[in-house]
């Protein structure tokens, strides 16, 4: 008999096999003790603190690791990291992929797959991976990385010396893989620093707006690594899963009918990546004593976790060995993955799978599959699983032209300007207002007038080396000839605001981007009710301003450690009077500020609340108001926050508004798990609020936002939710769903 693993045609048997042993089974093929039941592989894939996934990227090898140092990152991509650098690596990229943010690059995916097509459309025949499985993944995901479309070629060559570049090979040598390597990551940096200052709809400028927004913060060398790594993942695993799969579909004479619309393919995408997704499993390295199924390990032992052996789990999938397009979703499949590793591109993936699917469909009739099914070779077992190739064949003479829709082969990558009416202008002045609060006072150089904005907006100022920061305008919006910010100097810090307190005087230049908004001002008919916290007061200032100027009901509540600490405090004094509450910890034998008290006599109907200032105020606020109405309660948050996913959990229900469902949600439960044992249906991937897959629009009801997909502006909104994590700021939530 074989031995286990040895022969790629048996690896679901072996995978079945190993299943059925009492313990888990090592294997010096996969080089470790084989993960193989369901239960086990998500124990393992939501343990990232227990079982470490450094393994699977491998170090560099003696001969080029010197070479590569400081050129070419070892932890070549998020999978070879664990956290807290994975979480906040992968944030610079989390909502790029966003499925509905997606749907841009439909008409790239499209007009690529007909132009592809367009070459061997007349040829009867064709090795369906070389000629498309392979290069329209690839030419797209170097397209949406910002990377020139043109050189898609030489970069899929170099990508793929990833792993074998001391590998012998008689056509070309160790020192040429080193420097197209090298030549690769070199040509990466050089375009990063392009986007630096010309932004782009691309992947790499979202990384720079998200450093530059805050939401992130990575060295330019972390920048680097992110973009190689996401290219040979984001084109390897749809290129296997295309050639596998429609293998599987023409065999078994289901072609037609999966690909008659879109919810057909989607259904049939999903099920082919439970069948026999591209990735056989991932290593992992066991970090702390435990154990699982029986067997002992110790800190060092190294698992292989087989996800499409989770895929197939009888004990979860019936009749898991058949392909059935009309499976259900109560269980989540393991083929991109699950947990913080998740696959990051899984939506990009099923974007293209679908656009596939359909272009094919379209373009090639009476398609049959030439290459002898039983006689297709599969590459031997370890992480990836894919074909060497698989042969198509189909009726010439009745092939289509490329449609209206997909017949354009000029895609234009569009500039998207992420410094609009970038300016130096001159700090007039620089003064202390509170400890360790500097406020800055700027004009053009030219002494013209300045952009116009409203309450609530900021600027970005580059604070030297550090790169941009956000800073809310603290001026009077009348005043066009000059712009003002104040900066609390931060010790534990970064280095931004240091740098800016202790560089800039007046008459240094400094650049900023012109004003944006993210925290609105509009007040109420009734009253308008301001709640500062620290520094937080900067957007309320000119918001108070205007709401005395127009006679309005207003209250301001100014919290702080001290009246030190408390900048502007002279001014609010005078300019609001009596409008104005001044809470200092200090005058207070230490104690907070009670907003129950402040809303005790109020008719929560008649309010309109802002609030910016230190994350525990704005959640306790964001609690106290949980029944207000929409759009009642406004906040600005000091920087992009992420609730975390220990938070308490507390019990609500859900009403599924188009079939008028209600259900319970408990607190040891999630509502993605809930809602899909009911039938909703609901996609997901990493069920950890990173990928954003599982994504839906909520109809009413306040949700408690756990993700890290969204943005702090959606978040506010309130009308999408991540079911996978988060929750229910209340007692109920309603969802468009069935």
């Amino acid at each position: 008999m074989a031995c286990p693993f040895a022969k790629p045609n048996r690896l679901f048997e072996d995978l079945a096999t190993t299943r059925q042993q009492s313990t888990l089974p090592f294997s010096k093929e996969l080089g470790g003790y084989v993960v193989s039941r369901y239960d086990d592989i998500v124990s393992v894939l939501d343990q990232p603190n227990i079982f470490s996934s450094r393994p699977t990227v491998p170090e560099f090898p003696p001969p080029v690791k010197g070479i590569f140092a400081n050129k070419v990152p070892e932890k070549g991509t998020l999978l070879a990291h664990d956290n807290p650098d994975h979480d906040r690596l992968r944030k610079s990229v989390a909502s790029f992929f966003v499925p509905r943010r997606l749907r841009r690059f439909e008409p790239l995916l499209r007009a690529t797959a007909h132009d592809l097509i367009d070459q061997f459309s007349s040829k009867g025949e064709v090795e369906i991976k070389e000629a498309f499985a392979l290069p329209l993944p690839l030419r797209t995901i170097v397209h949406v990385a910002g990377l020139d479309p043109e050189r898609w070629q030489w970069i899929g060559q170099s990508l793929a010396l990833f792993g074998g570049i001391t590998r012998v090979d008689a056509t070309v040598s160790i020192e040429e893989k080193v420097r197209d390597v090298l030549d690769l990551h070199e040509y990466i940096a050089q375009v990063i620093e392009e986007r630096r200052n010309d932004r782009r709809d691309d992947l790499i400028s979202h990384i720079w707006n998200e450093r530059d927004a805050g939401n992130v913060e990575m060295t330019d060398f972390e920048h680097l690594s992110m973009i190689p790594g996401l290219l040979l993942a984001g084109h390897e695993t749809t290129t296997n899963v295309l050639s596998m799969g429609i293998a599987h579909l023409l065999h078994l004479g289901l072609f037609d009918e999966v690909t008659k619309d879109e919810i057909s393919r989607a259904a049939a995408i999903e099920e082919l990546l439970r069948y026999e997704s591209a990735i056989t499993g991932m290593p992992r390295k066991v970090l702390e004593a435990t154990s699982i199924s029986g067997t002992t390990l110790v800190p060092g032992d190294q698992l292989f976790v087989a996800y499409n052996s989770g895929s197939r789990d009888d004990t979860k999938f019936p009749d898991p060995n058949r392909i059935d397009t009309k499976r259900g979703r109560k269980v989540q499949h393991l083929g991109f993955g699950r947990g913080v590793h998740a696959c990051l591109g899984a939506p990009l993936a099923r974007l293209l799978l679908n656009v596939e699917l359909a272009v094919l469909k379209e373009r090639l009739p009476n398609l049959k599959l030439k290459t002898p099914y039983h006689e297709i070779q599969y590459h031997r077992v370890h992480e990836g699983r894919g074909v060497a190739g698989v042969t198509l064949e189909w009726d010439s003479t009745r092939a289509t032209k490329a449609s209206s829709d997909g017949s354009s082969r000029s895609v234009t990558r569009p500039r998207v300007p992420a410094q609009p009416q970038d300016m130096d202008l001159i700090v007039e002045e620089a003064n202390l207002v509170a400890d360790d609060v500097l406020q800055f006072k700027l004009r053009s150089q030219d002494g013209n007038h300045l952009p116009e904005w409203a309450p609530g907006a900021h600027i970005d100022v580059k604070a030297g080396p550090f790169g941009y920061r956000q800073y809310s305008i603290c001026s009077d919006p009348d005043d066009r000839k000059c712009l003002s910010f104040a900066v609390l100097k931060e010790t534990s810090g970064l280095g931004g605001s240091k740098y800016l307190h202790s560089k800039v005087r007046p008459g240094s230049m400094l650049s900023i981007r012109a004003p944006r908004n993210n925290f609105s001002y509009e007040p109420s008919r009734k009253k308008t009710i301001f709640i500062a916290g620290g520094i937080g007061i900067t957007p309320i200032l000119p918001m108070a301003t205007d709401a005395r100027r127009s006679g309005m009901s207003y209250a301001i509540v100014y919290l702080g450690r001290s009246r030190r600490n408390m900048a502007f405090l002279g001014r609010l004094e005078k300019e609001h009077g009596n409008h104005l509450t001044v809470w200092a910890k200090d005058d207070n034998d230490g104690h907070r500020y009670d907003l129950n008290v402040l809303f005790a006599d109020e008719h929560i109907d008649d309010l309109r609340v802002y609030c910016c200032g230190p994350e525990p105020l704005l959640t306790g606020l964001q609690d106290i108001l949980s029944d207000a109405p929409p759009g009642a309660l406004r906040i600005e948050h000091f920087s992009n926050p992420t609730a975390s996913l220990n938070a308490t959990n507390t019990a609500f229900e859900v009403v599924l508004a188009r079939s008028n469902r209600t259900f319970q949600i408990p607190e040891s439960r999630s509502l993605l798990e809930v809602i899909n044992e009911a039938g909703a249906g609901i996609l997901s991937t990493c069920n950890k609020g990173l990928c954003g897959t599982c994504e839906v629009s909520v109809i009413d009801g306040v949700p408690d936002h756990r993700d890290m997909v969204l943005t702090a502006e959606e978040k506010m909104d309130g009308k999408l939710i991540m079911p996978c994590v988060s929750r229910c700021r209340g007692t109920k939530l309603t969802l468009d769903l069935w």
